[in-house]
């Protein structure tokens, strides 16, 4: 029996009014021909797309608006029972106003920060009751869009997870837990080192089955862990083969024992030999003992070897984005790549569709992207939205990317992955009206029939509000987040086909692109996006080509 947590206003969730969100964007990096960066500039700045087939629309939606009316949304158009996992990473009640940072895209110079001003994202702080009563409403939405064989990953901190385990409880059943992770996000050092009762370095996920008589879908990882010589030693047996452990030969046939003592892969304890015994069809150890089968270490360089062990629910090996700075994109609460990856790989396969309501910095659908899977994010934060699209951009162009194949049978292909779609709440406005104090424009030289080079170049770079002097004084390139263009803007949904949004905190756009237009004339439409996330669309109508 589970057990029932109230609280003061607990409301049963009810029906709900389904969000009508409305397409305001996507990014199809093959909707035309392949469109790329200028062949002149540097290879690292290059917006050049990866070839791949183009689909009829994006699969992938990123929706902006609170996730409740969303959820409804797509219980409403069919994706119930349809997604094989949800990672769900929900304020923690922590009673933080949570802030990113605003850098400029430059190096320090002469001693300066390039952190030149923190900006709200989201305030995490709740009045008696609302917290518990938020994560209630949304959990049995969750739990219907979830595939019978699918499951709910719930990241939470020390604060709540004790009362989120009771209304998993409630809504999933008790008998649905499958596990409580532990995940070490940090190492405690500085002040933290004297906190009160111990630091808090870890935080805990919840996973849950749909139904995990199903049964649920699991492909249990295995950690691969690097060794030195000297530590393989401390841990491990030695013969002329190499590093070995040992494990119980269990229900061996003489036959079977036979050939491992032939090959030297069985280990007699207490100095003895193993002895083959024809006469009576065993195999046992001289001096006594249990025989042991020998299992080596790979030895994957000079005085490297690498072993493979289970992952139990004490998540140590993965770094959280302090010691993987490389990930940083400055948004609070930023998961890394390595726990989705292993979240993703554990509870879903390559063509499956998986859902984070929370998405914040975009993390899932960037790994869901690099894995091959099929994805829906929501978050009620346009920087959020901003951050996630700049962050799937970058992946989408990267000339290093590929799409993991999908297996026969599995809905969905390598080529639907080529492009995501943004959709918006009628409650949620996109923040379009909000423009950069840089100030752009757009030069076009006509070349081969079909395609246009598109200049970017700042003609003026006052100083952002709220960042001093310092903005003022860079170059422009260091003030913009992003670019993409539209060479077929209709004026209502920005359809766009090439970017540049670099992800490393020091590059910077390239501000020079071919574009291939489906025909002539046409509105090419320029978005730029500053880094205090500023948005300003400049268009430029072209008639025709211009005569040789």
């Amino acid at each position: 029996m589970s057990t029932i947590l109230t609280w003061p206003g607990k409301q049963t969730p009810g029906v709900l009014v389904a969000a009508q969100p409305r397409l305001v964007e996507t990014f199809e990096p093959h909707r035309f021909p392949e469109a790329t960066a200028s062949p002149s500039l540097p290879a690292e700045a290059s917006a050049a797309n990866a070839s791949r087939p183009s689909p009829l629309a994006p699969p992938n939606a990123l929706y902006h608006g609170d996730n409740l009316g969303m959820l409804a949304h797509l219980l409403d158009n069919g994706c119930g029972g349809k997604v094989r996992l949800i990672y769900a990473d929900p304020p923690y009640d922590s009673g933080v106003a949570w802030t990113r940072k605003v850098r400029l895209r430059q190096p320090r110079r002469n001693g300066a920060d390039p952190v030149v001003m923190q900006q709200v994202q989201y305030g995490d702080a709740w009045p008696e009751g609302a917290y518990l009563q938020f994560i209630y409403a949304r959990l049995p939405f969750l739990r219907a869009l979830l595939a019978d064989d699918g499951s709910l990953w719930l990241h939470c901190d020390h604060r709540r997870a004790h009362h989120l385990r009771c209304l998993l409880d409630e809504v999933f059943g008790a008998e649905h837990y499958l596990n409580t992770i532990t995940w070490r996000s940090q190492t405690a050092r500085g002040a933290k080192v004297n906190a009160f009762y111990f630091p808090n370095s870890a935080h805990t996920i919840l996973v849950y089955a749909r139904n995990r008589n199903a049964p649920t879908t699991w492909r249990p990882p295995r950690r691969r862990i690097l060794l030195t010589e000297a530590q393989a030693a401390a841990e491990f047996m030695r013969d002329d083969l190499g590093f070995f452990r040992t494990s119980d030969p269990g229900a061996y046939t003489f036959d079977s024992l036979k050939k491992l003592a032939a090959e030297g892969r069985l280990y007699a304890p207490f100095g003895g030999e193993v002895v083959v015994d024809e006469a009576q069809q065993r195999v046992f150890a001289s001096n006594g003992g249990n025989l042991g089968v020998k299992y080596y270490l790979a030895k994957v360089g000079r005085k490297r070897y690498q072993v493979e062990r289970a992952v139990d629910n004490i998540w140590d090996d993965i770094v959280g984005l302090g010691t993987t700075p490389g990930e940083d994109l400055g948004y609070p609460t930023q998961k890394t790549e390595a726990l989705l990856e292993r979240i993703l790989t554990t509870g879903s396969a390559p063509g499956d569709l998986v859902l984070d309501p929370f998405c914040g910095s975009g993390t899932t659908p960037a790994v869901a992207e690099k894995l091959g899977r099929r994805w829906i994010a929501c978050d009620a934060n346009y920087g959020a939205i901003q951050t996630t699209t700049r962050r799937l951009q970058g992946i989408l162009t990267s000339p290093s990317f590929s799409i993991q194949p999908h297996p026969a049978g599995k809905e969905g292909s390598a080529g639907n992955k080529a492009g995501f779609a943004v959709y918006t709440a009628a409650d949620f406005p996109a923040a379009q009206n909000i423009e950069p104090e840089v100030t752009l424009s757009i030069t076009r030289i006509d070349a081969d029939p079909g395609t246009i080079e598109v200049i970017v170049h700042a003609v003026r770079a006052p100083a952002l509000p709220g960042m001093g002097e310092s903005s003022a004084e860079a170059a422009w390139p260091a003030l913009v987040e992003s670019i993409a263009i539209d060479p077929a803007y209709d004026g209502q949904v920005f359809r766009a086909t090439v970017a540049d949004a670099p992800l490393k905190k020091r590059m910077t756009v390239a501000g020079r692109y071919q574009v291939t237009a489906p025909s002539l004339p046409a509105t090419v439409a320029v978005r730029i996006v500053d880094i205090t996330g500023g948005e300003r669309i400049v268009t430029c109508r072209i008639e025709k080509q211009a005569a040789d």
